[in-house]
């Protein structure tokens, strides 16, 4: 194997300005101080960082008026939430509607640019996005990284970010380019009892600090302002790493000069059958804690922790309503640790359900389901994300800065405890009626 070089890589040619869309959306990252609020109460409530969310990678639906992904997008705007999470890969393109687009791309950028509705999507008024980035080129770390390869990952991650930078400065949108369950990469398939190869370990490192650098300096050579790119890696098996064995978290990370951990959290939350809010805050604040002593320093990031939620969730069954009740407060209860642990972001599995019995009984893994009707899980997103959107903007309005830290918090956690099942899925159950005439 041929330790990469990393290629340096000149500035992209800027595109012109009658090239970018309007965007509606215009807060800026760095447009207001660390309490202050923007020209209006409104715009400073739009851009704020609410932790809640969900994210669109498909589902068993029928009923898009648009491509998948932008009824999708549009569904989780609709929500009341200013964070999507995608896929920018080959796999989920078909399902976004992109297959064609997929197909024909030869990088992560060509593939942006030539799928129209996935550039709608990105113009959409969100402030945050984040990105599972596939590549699209032939190249592939697991037995090591060589030269050519190496050029190949920068420079696809390189001409992204710059684009991304350039297309949206002065919107304010902050876009996080990661991977999918970083574990199951590494270890070539999913399977916990599968060990990793010495080459996987080091090629994925090589491979994630080649995106890291790519991100970096594309951002350094990229004139911008009010818009950002951030690279994060995404780990699944930390418990692993805490028994020693090879992991991404034991053995990638620390190697690695990342700015933000994604941590896709099923290995954590599911400790007990039924709700307990101690069974979910004990694991996982000792894995996220764990999670963020293996990362190096790095000054100049916008986030107080730099360890995310990246997925959670639980299956129900409809026709078990204790199940899906107990889904509902086992989530309600990450939703709070998450909170509780000043995590930046914490993301639902997810806007629609694909996940199903052998027998094609839905998992529920959703806040929308088969029908297009919403849960109570949809309602308790929306009622958080309604109420805390209203208390950023009545802060603004009556003191002309954003709430204090532990204010925000304390409100929020104030917010998800009232939240009831039983509430939420009134709600739920008076739209059902609505829908059905009734």
């Amino acid at each position: 194997m041929v330790s990469p070089v990393i290629p340096q890589r000149g500035q992209l040619k800027a595109y012109c300005a009658a090239a970018l869309l309007p965007l509606a959306f215009a807060t800026s990252a760095y447009a207001q101080t660390a309490d202050g609020c923007r020209s209006t109460a409104t715009e400073t409530a739009a851009g704020y960082n609410y932790i809640l969310g969900t994210q669109a990678f498909g589902g068993n639906h029928d009923f898009a008026k648009d491509t998948a992904l932008i009824d999708q997008a549009r569904e989780i705007r609709a929500l009341g939430s200013n964070v999507l999470k995608i896929s920018l890969g080959k796999r989920q393109a078909a399902k976004y509607g992109f297959g064609d687009a997929a197909a024909r791309a030869r990088t992560a950028l060509d593939y942006v640019k030539s799928a129209r509705g996935l550039q709608q999507t990105l113009d959409l008024d969100f402030k945050y996005y984040q990105f599972w980035v596939q590549t699209f080129t032939a190249a592939d770390w697991h037995h090591g990284v060589s030269k050519a390869d190496a050029k190949l990952y920068y420079n696809e991650v390189y001409d992204l970010t710059a684009w991304l930078l350039q297309r949206y400065n002065g919107t304010g949108k902050v876009f996080l380019l990661g991977n999918w369950e970083g574990d199951w990469m590494l270890n070539g398939a999913q399977g916990k009892d599968i060990q990793p190869t010495p080459e996987a370990v080091k090629g994925m490192i090589d491979w994630l600090n080649i995106r890291q650098k790519a991100v970096d300096d594309a951002k350094a050579a990229t004139p911008h302002q009010g818009v950002d790119v951030y690279h994060y890696v995404e780990v699944n098996l930390v418990k692993r790493a805490l028994e020693g064995k090879p992991s991404v978290a034991l053995s990638v990370l620390p190697a690695t000069n990342a700015d933000l951990v994604s941590y896709s959290s099923y290995e954590a939350i599911k400790q007990s059958q039924t709700p307990d809010i101690g069974s979910i805050r004990q694991p996982l604040t000792q894995l996220v804690r764990y999670l963020e002593g293996q990362l190096k320093p790095k000054p100049g990031l916008p986030f107080d922790h730099r360890v995310f939620i990246g997925e959670y969730g639980y299956h129900a069954n409809a026709a078990m309503p204790l199940s899906v009740e107990q889904q509902y407060l086992k989530s309600r209860y990450v939703m709070q640790v998450a909170v509780e642990l000043d995590l930046p972001f914490a993301l639902i599995w997810q806007l629609y359900n694909n996940e199903y019995a052998p027998d094609g009984t839905s998992k529920e893994m959703s806040l929308v389901d088969e029908t297009g009707q919403k849960r109570a899980l949809y309602y308790l997103h929306q009622q958080y994300l309604k109420t805390m959107t209203a208390f950023v903007a009545d802060s603004c309005r009556q003191s002309g800065t954003v709430p204090a830290h532990d204010a925000f918090k304390a409100k929020a956690l104030d917010v998800l405890t009232t939240l009831s099942f039983e509430k939420m899925q009134r709600m739920a159950n008076t739209e059902r009626k609505v829908a059905a005439g009734g």
